[in-house]
């Protein structure tokens, strides 16, 4: 299953990409950074994928895609993952975190 939140074209406009030398980079990206998404916000994800588990364009919010779009840009400008610390393992950076916090379904204990 391909799972994207966001375009490539949306991807690059927002992260001021030209040229495609880096489209097949960029699309493994969004699918990586889709699935992280989708995976922090668990059940609170279903109001935007249809039955299958695929992505309604028009229903994913706004906060959705810029994080997505984010997660890709912190990977484009650190493609070495974590190198200043930033954020602990096993976790999405803070902007990420923050954008998508009130969303989520948090997991019970």
């Amino acid at each position: 299953m391909s799972v994207a939140l966001v375009t490539l074209e949306e991807t690059k406009v927002a992260l001021r990409i030209d040229g495609d030398d880096m489209d097949a980079t960029l699309e493994l990206q969004i699918q990586a950074a889709s699935e992280a998404v989708l995976e922090y916000l668990k059940d609170a994800a279903e109001d935007f994928l249809d039955e299958q588990g695929d992505p309604i364009p028009e229903a994913v919010p706004a906060r959705v895609k810029w994080a997505t779009i984010a997660l890709v840009g912190y990977w484009v400008r650190s493609p070495d993952a974590n190198p200043d610390g930033e954020f602990d393992r096993g976790y999405l950076p803070a902007p990420v975190t923050a954008l998508l916090y009130p969303l989520r379904t948090p997991s019970m204990a």
